[in-house]
Order: C-alpha cells, then sequence, then structure tokens
C-alpha cells in the first residue's frame, strides 16, 4: 500500500522525477531535469490563469442577453405599468448588446478558450437582443407614432386603422424568422479561423439591428427636438415643432419598411464586409487613421443621431447594392462594352 500511495503522490505529476531520479545524473542533466519542471509548472499556471480567464466571455454573451431582455421590457413598459415607454433608452441598450457581442469573441480567442458551448449561447443570446428585441421596438415606435401626436401628421393620417397592426405584425414575423435563421446557418457554416470572417454570407442579425436601434433613436430624438436635447446641426436648432412631427412621421413609414428589408437580407447570400476586421483591425498608414478620425468627429459634431441611423442604412444596403455593380466592374476590368452581350449572336 505504501508502494501504491507513492505512486499516487506528487512526484508521479511530474514527468521528471523528484530528488530520487537525479541522483547518479551529470550536472548538466540535472540542470534540464530542473529547467522543465519550472516551464511544467509555468505551463500549469498559464492554464489557470486561461481557464479563469474563460469566465468573461461567457459573461460578456449573457450581458448581451440580458441588455437585449431590458430592451423589450422598456418598449414596452407602457402596456405594463402606464408609464412611457423609454424607446431611446431601449435602442441605446441594442448597442450595447452589441458592444457585449463584439467583445465575447475577442475575449475567448485571446483565452484560447473557444468552444461549441460558446457559440451556441452567443447565437442564444443573439435571438433575443437582435432577433426579438429589434421588432418589438419596431412594433411600439409606430404604433405609437400613429396613435400619438406624430399621428396627427398628413403621412400617416390614413394608417390610423387596426390592418396596419396586423401588417406590422407581420413584418415583425419576417425579422424573427430571418433572424433566427440567420443564425442557425451561422451556426452551421461557421469556421473557428478568424481569417475566414472577412466577410458575410447574408446581412449580420447585429447590423440589421443597427438599423432598426439608429432609427428608433433618431425618432425619439426628433420627437423630443423641444425639450432641450442634444442639439448639434443648425438645421435641427431653427426646426419647428411642424417639421419634426413630419419628420418622425417618415421615420414611422421608413422604419417598417427598412425592418422588412433587413429581415430579408439576413437570410440573403448577399456578401457583407466585416468592418472591423477589414477596416479597423490590423495596421494602417497613419492617414488612415487620421481621415477615420476625422470623419468620425464632423459625424459627431453635424449631428449624431443623423450620422448613426444614415451609416447603419448605407451598411445595410451596400450589400444588394456591391452586388449589382460586381457584373459591371467585372466587365469594365475585361474591357468590355457595358451593354455587351455574352455568347455568338443569335441568327
Amino acid at each position: 500500500m505504501k508502494a501504491i500511495r507513492k505512486a499516487d503522490g506528487p512526484e508521479q505529476d511530474s514527468p521528471e522525477g523528484g530528488p530520487e531520479a537525479e541522483k547518479g545524473l551529470s550536472a548538466d542533466a540535472r540542470r534540464a531535469r530542473r529547467i522543465a519542471r519550472r516551464r511544467a509548472r509555468r505551463a500549469r499556471g498559464r492554464r489557470t490563469i486561461l481557464k479563469t480567464t474563460a469566465v468573461l466571455p461567457s459573461l460578456f454573451t449573457l450581458s448581451n442577453g440580458l441588455l437585449g431582455f431590458a430592451a423589450i421590457h422598456l418598449a414596452t413598459r407602457q402596456g405594463i405599468d402606464g408609464e412611457p415607454a423609454l424607446l431611446g433608452t431601449a435602442a441605446w441598450l441594442l448597442f450595447g448588446a452589441m458592444l457585449c457581442d463584439m467583445l465575447d469573441g475577442r475575449l475567448a480567442r485571446f483565452a484560447r478558450r473557444t468552444s461549441d458551448f460558446g457559440g451556441q449561447l452567443d447565437s442564444m443570446c443573439d435571438i433575443i437582443s437582435f432577433g426579438i428585441a429589434p421588432p418589438v421596438l419596431m412594433l411600439r415606435t409606430v404604433m405609437g407614432a400613429v396613435h400619438g401626436q406624430v399621428g396627427k401628421a398628413a403621412l400617416l393620417g390614413r394608417f390610423t386603422n387596426v390592418g396596419l397592426e396586423r401588417l406590422l405584425w407581420c413584418i415583425a414575423g419576417v425579422y424573427v424568422a430571418g433572424a433566427a435563421m440567420r443564425l442557425a446557418r451561422f451556426n452551421v457554416e461557421n469556421e473557428p479561423d478568424e481569417s475566414a470572417h472577412m466577410n458575410f454570407g447574408g446581412l449580420p442579425s447585429p447590423g440589421a439591428a443597427a438599423v432598426v436601434a439608429a432609427l428608433v433613436l433618431l425618432f425619439d430624438h426628433l420627437r423630443n427636438i423641444n425639450e432641450g436635447g442634444w442639439l448639434f446641426g443648425p438645421w435641427l436648432l431653427s426646426m419647428n415643432e411642424n417639421l419634426a412631427l413630419r419628420m418622425c412621421a417618415f421615420i414611422s413609414v421608413l422604419l417598417p419598411l427598412m425592418t422588412l428589408a433587413t429581415g430579408l437580407l439576413m437570410v440573403s447570400r448577399v456578401r457583407y464586409s466585416h468592418v472591423v476586421n477589414q477596416y479597423i483591425r490590423g495596421k494602417r498608414p497613419f492617414g488612415y487613421l487620421v481621415k477615420l478620425v476625422v470623419v468620425v468627429l464632423v459625424a459627431i459634431v453635424l449631428e449624431p443621431f443623423v450620422a448613426l441611423a444614415a451609416s447603419a442604412m448605407a451598411y445595410a444596403l451596400s450589400g444588394p447594392l456591391l452586388s449589382a455593380l460586381r457584373p459591371l466592374r467585372r466587365r469594365a476590368a475585361a474591357g468590355e462594352p457595358p451593354g455587351e452581350d455574352e455568347g455568338p449572336p443569335e441568327p
């Protein structure tokens, strides 16, 4: 029994053996064994740190889902306790969920703890934040606009019937179904290699949610324009209440259309670029950095909410636009006339 316990003791864990095994060895061999033991201890310490760090990606992933759930609660708050719905705050929470979704994958790769569990958990939280919360915000925003003060605008005067709510529900259903199929397809086709994530097949669900959240933010900003809100652009400073309500009415019509378009684009095969991996990550010339900072500062100074909505819609529409222009670019590169038909002429 003593022999068995000795074999199961700490000296068995070390492949180099204990002090007993060093007897009869040269000084160089003993030094090599000590170095190997120190390296083994350091490797065990690194594994312990990585196991501890691996908790952070899961926490950020769960935070993504919780922020999406909080956005749904704030958007439907009026129907629960009679308090006004905090649509702007709910939209900001969706952008916070996007930030958590961006960081959890980075932390998992940094900790070298990527796993199938993390990928499935990420999709489960994404369906809450980017699949369910955005159409709920769209429904509450448009119906609140129709039955509220914005509904007095001429643009929405004819849409104050029950059929509008059914139409909006169908649009929201298309978005939810598109997001679910998009995330399921991503789980099947996902590759752990970072180099394979330079492009997306179909509009990413965070990009679709950004379109809805940005338009809701702009709507909420214009609706409260006379309450001393965040105003930078001179054209907003001189805007009267009637013009602001008309712009809110226009956004109320544009929001369902963009929700339907993004829901369909998520299940399409249109190619979208990964903004972070293609344009931000890696080494860039100093002039590129200066241009990027200038563009961001100009957008913030002029009007951040308008710039955010325009940027989100431009990214969502960039996929179909570039796909339509790609054949023309190929013909131009080949030196063919734009209207020339391929193949021999018909007799």
